[in-house]
C-alpha cells in the first residue's frame, strides 16, 4: 500500500475544505466593507457559531449532515438579528466597536 499516496489525498482534502470555507469567509467580508466600507468582525462569529452548532448537531446528537447544515444557518441567523437590528444606524468606527463585542 501507498501510503504516501494515502498521505496525499487526505492533506489535499484537508487542505481544499478550509480553502473552501475561508474563500467564502473573504467573499463576505468583501461585499461587506469591500462595496460598503463598512467594517463588521460580527461576520467571524456567526462563521463560527455555525460551524460549531453544525458540529455539535452531527457529533453529539448523530444528527445528518444536511440538516445539520441548516441548524447551523439558523443559529447564525439568529445571531444576526440579535446583533444586527440594534445595530442598524451605527456607522464606521462604532459599528465596529460594538461587533468586535459579539
Amino acid at each position: 500500500m501507498d501510503f504516501l499516496f494515502i498521505t496525499q489525498q487526505s492533506l489535499s482534502a484537508a487542505i481544499g475544505v478550509n480553502t473552501i470555507i475561508f474563500a467564502l469567509a473573504a467573499i463576505g467580508l468583501n461585499m461587506h466593507f469591500g462595496y460598503t466600507g463598512l467594517l463588521n468582525f460580527g461576520q467571524a462569529g456567526f462563521l463560527a457559531v455555525g460551524a460549531y452548532s453544525v458540529a455539535v448537531a452531527v457529533v453529539s446528537y448523530n444528527i445528518s449532515l444536511w440538516i445539520a447544515l441548516l441548524i447551523g444557518i439558523g443559529n447564525s441567523i439568529i445571531l444576526a438579528l440579535l446583533l444586527g437590528i440594534p445595530t442598524l444606524r451605527l456607522r464606521a468606527d462604532y459599528l465596529a466597536i460594538v461587533t468586535i463585542a459579539a
